[in-house]
């Protein structure tokens, strides 16, 4: 019992550092692309 209670922890925590990796990809990748608008608007 005692093992299945850090197992969950663990994988709680495991879910919380998921959401935080995925929301600061989302972050760089829209950064990405309005960087990207920027240098077509100099180009363009």
């Amino acid at each position: 019992m005692g093992k299945n209670k850090k197992n969950m922890g663990h994988t709680r925590k495991e879910e919380e550092q998921g959401k935080k990796v995925l929301i600061g990809i989302g972050v760089v990748a829209v950064v990405l692309v309005i960087a990207m608008f920027v240098l077509y608007s100099f180009w363009g």
